[in-house]
């Protein structure tokens, strides 16, 4: 192929020839341009040139780009405003790119929306942890159990006051029960322990949905229920089990219960406070609501270092009974045994008469 044949395709943007078979000059450097008309273009057989002429100018045969392009499908549009040639596919073809584009833009812009309204969400879930406040959790179960007592006692005119105490750690509920407009119970001794259970497992329930997410939802839930016109007669929820102020079988079983903390936790006080891991230590609680009495029993028989009770420091042995009372006082707590005054004894397993008295003020020695 020859120079002369070979095709170009450039704009004829800035200068269309229009004398013909002429020669111009241009700038001190003379630039000589030869043009001719008179240049037919065929593709695959098909004559492609018409009104627009094609020119050969220098041996370079140049083509008017819109010619070619809308022969082939194109779509070419001039950009005055930029001084662009704008190709693009068919009309067809650019019209769904234009779509799909749009498509695009709507999608960034709804997918903005949504980055939007869940920086809100989120914004507002810090909001309500942050302003959290037991008084308005208050308010929300005095109105959930509103109808507490048709509800879970079959009685309109029974009626339920719930107050909460506490921090981020504990949180305690008061329930007070008012009997005084019943005709079925005048007090809350009266009432069935499984309701009152019942009550209190869904007001514990109610409370822990409302902390949720939280600056209290990880606080440990204690709580107690009151007949409001005799405080002696209550209901106490330790964390795990209710306790019945009026019912001495419930009593019985909660200092068992604190006598089996107390014990497990002191089960290295051998070794802890007396630096002898092979003395024993037995514990076991006794008394009502208004005292407890302790009887720690310390066995030697697979002592290390000490014979009996006498061999032991003195002040080690106040000591231990020191943490031994402060721990049955943390047990309690929570409890219908929580005001009651602590007093004990510390003995020598194998020797009664060697023995530590403790009368809630000041030790005395048996040796």
């Amino acid at each position: 192929m020859t120079k002369t044949k070979r095709v170009t395709m450039l704009i004829l943007a800035a200068v269309t020839l229009l004398v013909f078979g002429a020669t111009a000059v241009y700038g001190a450097n003379a630039l000589t341009v030869k043009a001719y008309p008179g240049v037919t273009i065929f593709y695959n057989g098909k004559q492609l040139t018409d009104d627009q002429q094609p020119l050969i100018i220098n041996d370079y045969t140049y083509v008017p780009l819109r010619m070619v392009m809308e022969n082939f499908g194109k779509s070419i549009t001039w950009d005055g405003a930029t001084q662009r040639v704008l190709i693009s596919d068919s009309l067809e073809e650019a019209q769904r790119q234009a779509d799909l584009i749009n498509l695009q833009n709507e999608n960034k812009k709804l997918q903005a929306t949504i980055d939007q309204l869940n920086a809100t969400i989120a914004d507002l879930q810090n909001k309500r942890a942050g302003d959290a406040d037991l008084d308005e959790i208050e308010d929300i179960l005095n109105d959930y159990f509103g109808d507490a007592g048709y509800d879970y006692f079959s009685d309109k005119y029974l009626s339920f006051t719930i107050t909460l105490s506490g921090d981020e750690d504990d949180i305690a509920y008061l329930v007070r029960v008012d009997c005084r407009d019943s005709s079925k119970y005048d007090d809350i001794r009266d009432l069935s322990k499984t309701k009152v259970e019942d009550f209190l497992d869904d007001l514990e329930a109610k409370l822990l949905k409302e902390i949720d997410r939280t600056d209290y939802e990880d606080a440990d839930i204690t709580g107690e229920m009151v007949d409001s016109d005799n405080s002696r007669y209550y209901v106490k929820y330790n964390g795990r089990t209710y306790s019945y102020s009026w019912d001495s079988r419930y009593a019985d079983e909660e200092l068992s219960d604190i006598a089996s903390e107390v014990e497990d936790y002191f089960a290295d006080a051998g070794d802890t406070y007396f630096l002898d891991e092979g003395i024993t230590v037995y514990i076991t609680l006794s008394g009502d609501e208004d005292e407890i009495e302790y009887l720690i029993r310390l066995d030697f028989r697979y002592a290390d270092y000490y014979e009996d009770l006498t061999e032991l420091s003195k002040s080690r042995v106040q000591s231990f009974m020191s943490a031994v009372r402060t721990r049955i006082n943390r047990e309690a707590d929570g409890t219908s045994f929580e005001d009651a005054d602590i007093i004990g004894e510390l003995r020598d397993y194998n020797d009664s008469s060697l023995y530590v008295d403790y009368d809630g003020a000041s030790y005395d020695f048996s040796y």
